[in-house]
């Protein structure tokens, strides 16, 4: 179990210093590189040009979150978000069913 636990360290110490770090650390290429060029992107677009600094910075944040959780759980920031708040979006809810009026129906 600490084995799990000093992975699970080693992934969100390396999302600080490079986003996307936990998908590469998890063997997923394509989605560390994907990962790292979002958050460089934010952080260039929107902290560095001084455009919108705390929404960037939120950006580079929830990039890197969105790695951790995917390498660690296999599902992304909505989907866990989803969880925590009870709301799954890939379920439909049941009908609510037909009211009876209390009479019998008649054969014709």
């Amino acid at each position: 179990m600490s084995d799990h636990i000093g992975d699970n360290a080693l992934r969100l110490a390396g999302e600080i210093f490079v986003p996307g770090a936990s998908e590469l650390i998890s063997g997923n290429v394509g989605s560390g590189l994907l990962h790292n060029l979002l958050a460089r992107a934010a952080g260039v677009g929107l902290i560095a040009s001084g455009v919108a600094p705390v929404i960037g910075g939120l950006a580079v944040l929830g990039v890197g979150l969105n790695s951790y959780t995917s390498a660690t759980k296999g599902r992304n920031l909505w989907e866990v978000g989803s969880d925590a708040i009870g709301r799954r979006r890939h379920e439909i809810p049941d009908p609510v069913p037909a009211r009876s009026t209390g009479t019998k129906p008649t054969n014709p």
